[in-house]
């Protein structure tokens, strides 16, 4: 292999690994900080809620306050009160099948006016999977295809080498971006999968009939 050649991949291996290093620890800190502020949140909504036990309606104010910012803590993304019920009845139900972290990435792909909560597509999502599966294989295949290049035609190496490189960073940015969309995936079919079982752990029908 050319020494140049070698050199630039080098280079281009320590600049991305240290991006990716540097975005990391930004993120890792980031999180820790958020984290800890919501702790503090948290004390002071405790303290607060003791201090106005007498007045019923602002202790009423300040618990649901403090059960989204739990929730926040709990599945990564703020989710209303309102919603939470359902959330927790979703999650109870799974039987461990579901986590927390699957809820919080399927979030913005739930069906906002079903009831009981479910993350089966409606028709747009269901494109946006389609589309996305569909250019996934495009990026596998121009890979294996750059791949097959740079072991049979010398002369191309350095071409074929860019070729590969961009469809492998292609292919895991899509799935990076559309994580929270195959986890939606997922949990369809679990829902499907339980809602044909018909055993315990069952989603219900209706959450208005969960007490």
């Amino acid at each position: 292999m050319d020494t140049d050649l070698i050199i630039k991949i080098a280079t281009a291996a320590v600049v991305v690994f240290g991006a990716i290093l540097g975005l990391f620890q930004f993120l890792t800190t980031k999180r820790s900080h958020v984290y800890q502020n919501s702790k503090t949140e948290m004390e002071l909504l405790s303290q607060s809620i003791h201090a106005h036990e007498a007045d019923s309606d602002y202790k009423t104010f300040l618990t649901d306050v403090r059960k989204e910012k739990i929730s926040y803590l709990v599945f990564g993304v703020p989710i209303p009160n309102a919603d939470l019920e359902q959330v927790i009845v979703y999650h109870r139900k799974a039987e461990g099948k579901v986590t927390t972290g699957d809820i919080a990435k399927a979030w913005p792909y739930r069906g906002p006016s079903t009831k009981p909560l479910s993350f089966r597509l409606s028709i747009d999502f269901k494109m946006q999977y389609m589309m996305a599966l569909v250019y996934m294989g495009l990026c596998i295949l121009a890979f294996f295809w750059g791949v097959v290049v740079i072991l049979a035609h010398k002369p191309l190496v350095k071409e074929a080498i860019t070729l590969v490189s961009i469809s492998l960073i292609a292919l895991l940015f899509t799935v990076w971006v559309n994580r929270g969309l195959f986890t939606a995936v997922g949990l369809a079919k679990l829902e499907e999968r339980m809602s044909k079982g018909g055993r315990k752990g069952t989603l219900p029908p209706d959450i208005s009939a969960v007490k």
